[in-house]
């Protein structure tokens, strides 16, 4: 079988999971908000932008739920354009012990590691693909995203966590620069995947996240990553398209529908013990186990 088609194969085995259980509300496309034109930032009493609202940035289809770089379409895939905008030539800057790793999770057979199947936290990269909901709430920003992951952002703390306590959505401190928020963010538990073709970093990770408001219904968003256990050089993504506000009153993230009729896990439970009749495979943390 070619490179290219094993892709295809083994993306779509690890994307049977999500794709045929009931899809949650968040996950459904919601539609851009036409009604009114956009217009200038809304601004609140302190005069930094009031992102209160609904937010898509997936495009519609969700393209990239399964891989962040360009790639083709096929079975049960979108085939979608590359989400890394720095460096160009939009490929993640893996080291060649994390991209075996990386092509190790992507084998069909070892699907059944994804942690999203077995409905547990998305990713803070992986969500941007569906929309999310903003609130603010005194000098904290809330970030209400897919599977309800919720982070509250504090703009006026300047100390992460101690280093002994680590997160599955990492510790996220807020400050405004400008009209951007931007989002500090460490203390990582090393757990989560930021796409179904098995694409991460280590729990030592330093991210830094950014929402940047252009008008009353549109907000640039990117994630930058610096990670010198995994990657060769930081890094940096962004949404599908810019994030746009959508319709008020749309059912959003009103369930959580994962675990129910979800009897995927069990097929690929079956094909990965098949696979590895040992145990667990050794899976590679770090250059050290190499």
């Amino acid at each position: 079988m070619s490179t290219r088609r094993h892709l295809l194969w083994s993306i779509a085995v690890l994307a049977v999971t999500v794709a045929t259980a009931p899809e949650p509300v968040s996950a459904q496309r919601a539609r851009p908000d036409t009604s009114a034109p956009a217009g200038p930032t809304p601004r609140r009493p302190d005069g930094k932008p009031d992102l209160t609202g609904r937010w898509d940035g997936g495009g519609g289809v969700l393209y990239n739920t399964v891989i962040l770089e360009e790639h083709p379409g096929g079975f049960g895939i979108q085939a979608g354009g590359t989400l890394i905008i720095d460096p160009k030539d939009g490929i993640i800057p893996y080291q060649p012990w994390a991209l075996a790793e990386r092509n190790r999770r992507r084998e069909d057979a070892n699907g059944y590691e994804d942690q999203v199947g077995h409905c547990e936290f998305y990713d803070i990269a992986r969500v941007v693909s569906f929309p999310m909901e903003i609130m603010h709430s005194g000098n904290a920003v809330i970030l209400h995203q897919n599977q309800h992951s919720t982070r509250v952002v504090d703009t006026t703390r300047r100390e992460h966590l101690p280093s002994g306590i680590r997160l599955w959505l990492g510790d996220s401190i807020g400050r405004w620069e400008g009209d951007t928020l931007v989002i500090d963010i460490t203390n990582f538990a090393g757990k989560t995947r930021m796409a179904l073709g098995g694409d991460f970093y280590s729990a030592d990770a330093h991210i830094v996240e950014k929402f940047a408001m252009k008008d009353s219904n549109t907000i640039d968003w990117t994630m930058t990553f610096d990670d010198p256990k995994v990657f060769t050089r930081p890094w940096t993504m962004t949404s599908h398209e810019p994030m746009k506000r959508v319709r008020a009153g749309e059912n959003f993230d009103v369930e959580d529908t994962c675990h129910e009729g979800n009897v995927d896990l069990v097929h690929m439970k079956n094909v990965y013990e098949q696979a590895h009749p040992d145990g667990r495979p050794v899976i590679r943390t770090g250059p050290e186990s190499r």
